[in-house]
């Protein structure tokens, strides 16, 4: 009894580590359909352009809409309609060098955003989970 109960707890773990590995795909793939990804966790190579956060002297509504371009030094200059980052998140701009003209929120961890303002531009490889309607959290960045 003791080898199935083991047997069966070791089949569950391997199942959840298995299911919370991302998966790798280009940045093509990801912009030509993002749909396809929606709530899978994914890993792409990027360009992040970090943007110093500027205090405003009037609070904002939660989650009023906010503009996100796709960066500063992006050719396309398109920009993403967005809701307000949540508390302990700040926005940044993901530049797709396969379509740059995608846009999409993206939000990332303050303390792992604040490592990153200063630098004009970050070539990184990037892990993130969500979907187009509202906004993809990453998670991981590798540089």
């Amino acid at each position: 009894m003791k080898k199935i109960t083991l047997f069966a707890l070791s089949i569950v773990a391997l199942a959840s580590a298995a299911s919370a590995q991302s998966i790798a795909v280009t940045d093509a793939q990801f912009t030509s359909n993002p749909d396809n990804y929606k709530g899978k966790s994914i890993t792409v190579s990027v360009a992040l352009r970090p943007k110093a956060v500027v205090p405003v002297a009037t609070a904002a509504a939660v989650g009023a809409p906010s503009t996100i371009s796709t960066g500063s030094g992006s050719a396309a200059n398109v920009v993403a309609s967005c809701k307000k980052a949540p508390t302990g998140y700040n926005s940044i701009d993901v530049d797709f060098a396969s379509n740059p003209k995608f846009a999409a929120c993206f939000i990332i961890a303050k303390a792992e955003f604040d490592k990153m303002v200063g630098q004009e531009s970050v070539k990184a490889s990037i892990t993130f989970k969500g979907e187009l309607n509202t906004f993809y959290t990453i998670s991981l960045v590798k540089k």
